[in-house]
């Protein structure tokens, strides 16, 4: 399963936009949620064009399952439950990042996010990405935990981010408190309402691109950033079928 290649687009922006910042300084990459190593090829790619490979990635994933009985509701989830009793995700991860670029500095937390933070330095990354588990309560743990290790002038980010707060009611997860994805009864739009919810109790609304989100902290405020310029670069692992549908989906929304 790989991310989203659109948002990829948007991900390797936000290092160009880092980048740009920084000036040549070192860049400090965490994600929360790596699965099959999507995401960290993104990242090392982005690193690799935009700061001369300087750079590290450090990711957090159990890899182990996370839906209960409870909260399985479709065939997707139950999948994915059945791949992590395989551990064939860590496999693929494992496989992925051999490809990231060797200058950058790769680490590998095994284990929930609640148990790694602990153990991280506040205020160290320049950019922290979130994409673990979707339920409201996870994403906010996850996202508050991210506010304390993000350094002044990084940048908070994270996947699934399909409607804001604003745009869409999410009361159904007062009923259903674990609930990963919900069509929205009004757009028709299946959107992730932990994610939406959280976002907007601690950011409000952000910067949102096709369902990656950002907001940067600017004098211990939260502030919007704008992509505007960035190179159009695309993920390197994709090919054939899929590079074609991504670089027409790129023209069509004239990003290419």
């Amino acid at each position: 399963m790989a991310a989203n290649p659109l948002r990829q687009v948007f991900m390797m922006g936000v290092v160009w936009f880092l980048a740009n910042q920084r000036k040549g300084l070192y860049l400090d990459l965490l994600e929360v949620g790596s699965w099959g190593g999507a995401s960290a090829l993104t990242w090392g790619q982005g690193l690799e064009l935009h700061n001369n490979s300087l750079g590290g990635i450090t990711c957090i994933d159990a890899w182990r399952p996370y839906y209960t009985p409870d909260t399985i509701f479709d065939e997707l989830s139950k999948e994915i439950n059945d791949a992590l009793l395989g551990e064939e995700p860590y496999k693929i991860f494992l496989k992925n990042i051999e490809y990231v670029h060797p200058k950058i500095d790769m680490t590998i937390h095994k284990g929930w996010s609640s148990d790694i933070f602990p153990k991280l330095k506040q205020s160290s990354f320049d950019m922290i990405y979130i994409d673990g588990d979707h339920s409201y309560e996870n994403v906010s743990v996850d996202i508050e935990a991210a506010c304390k290790l993000i350094k002044e002038g990084g940048i908070i980010c994270g996947d699934d981010l399909e409607l804001q707060g604003h745009q869409v009611d999410t009361s159904i997860i007062k009923k259903i408190p674990y609930l990963d994805k919900y069509m929205d009864q009004e757009s028709g739009i299946v959107f992730h309402p932990g994610v939406t919810q959280a976002v907007k109790e601690i950011f409000g609304d952000v910067s949102s691109w096709y369902g990656f989100w950002a907001i940067q902290k600017v004098n211990a405020d939260w502030r919007e950033i704008s992509l505007t310029g960035m190179p159009p670069n695309i993920p390197r692992y994709i090919t054939g079928k899929n590079l074609i549908e991504l670089k027409a989906l790129m023209m069509k929304h004239g990003i290419l």
